[in-house]
């Protein structure tokens, strides 16, 4: 059985037009399949578009592919080569421009036994998931709030959420009885040398796993590695992580004048399962 997808205004099953590939429910709630070639899960913004403006997101798209990341890649690959089952649906929570789906949707096409996954990509903002179509991110790429995935319950086998908060249920509620969820979390030296500007009494504190009680942790991996990066990278890292707000002009002109010779990747894996007697 394959991805089903749910009403996000009604919560009714929707249906697809074979000649739009437009989805609508028998409420009579319709939801297009832009020129881009992404499906738009909510309503019409009559406001800014929220999120990252098309500067930011090429910059952080040209830092992701410049190999940065390359190890993160491979631990993914290897979890997930040796987790998922053959046929499988991933969902990539909040997938930004789609560099993390494309780059696993690499490493996964070059093991030995096709595992022949359908790719999920998921962004709640239009200038993010309209980059991931037009890099042509592999898979079903949709506009839609985090708050209301449009999707049924238990339909997706396995999600991965990478340096992305969790927030509420939703994902748990699409996730599969058993289901596997692969979750990208800062450690506690995350980025270290960048924090140092912003807080005065930083100081290293135990890292800890807070997920959704349906969720329970079947493993956890560090990963740790430096990289060598100008003001400017360092900038755009910075931007990727929850705490960028903090950091004042004065802060960012600091950073942006430095060259960090070795600067702290930290990153906690955890892999957990969905439990299959658990209602939410």
């Amino acid at each position: 059985m394959g991805l089903e997808y749910q009403c996000p205004t009604c919560g009714l099953a929707l249906k697809q037009h074979k000649a739009s590939q437009g989805f609508y429910c028998v409420n009579k709630h319709h939801f297009d399949r832009n020129e881009q070639g992404y499906w738009v899960f909510t309503k019409p913004q009559r406001q800014k578009p929220t999120g990252d403006t098309r500067e930011q997101v090429r910059a952080k798209r040209f830092l992701l592919e410049s190999g940065i990341f390359s190890p993160l890649i491979d631990k993914l690959a290897e979890i997930i080569t040796s987790s998922i089952i053959p046929d499988a649906c991933l969902l990539d929570y909040e997938c930004a421009e789609g560099f993390f789906l494309r780059a696993l949707a690499s490493k996964l096409a070059e093991v030995e036994n096709p595992l022949n996954v359908q790719y999920v990509g998921v962004a709640d903002a239009e200038n993010a998931i309209f980059a991931a179509a037009k890099a042509q991110t592999p898979g079903i790429l949709c506009l839609s709030s985090s708050k209301k995935l449009p999707f049924a319950d238990n339909c997706v086998d396995f999600i991965t959420v990478i340096d992305r908060p969790l927030k509420g249920k939703e994902s748990v509620r699409i996730l599969k009885d058993d289901g596997t969820m692969l979750l990208v979390m800062p450690g506690p030296r995350h980025l270290w040398q960048l924090r140092e500007y912003i807080y005065s009494d930083l100081s290293e504190k135990p890292f800890k796993v807070n997920l959704p009680s349906a969720l329970s942790v079947k493993e956890t991996q560090a990963l740790s590695f430096t990289l060598s990066v100008t003001g400017e990278q360092a900038l755009t890292l910075l931007d990727m992580a929850p705490y960028a707000w903090r950091a004042n002009d004065k802060m960012k002109h600091d950073i942006q004048a430095n060259h960090f010779e070795s600067l702290e990747i930290d990153y906690v894996l955890v892999l957990a399962h969905k439990r299959v007697s658990e209602s939410l």
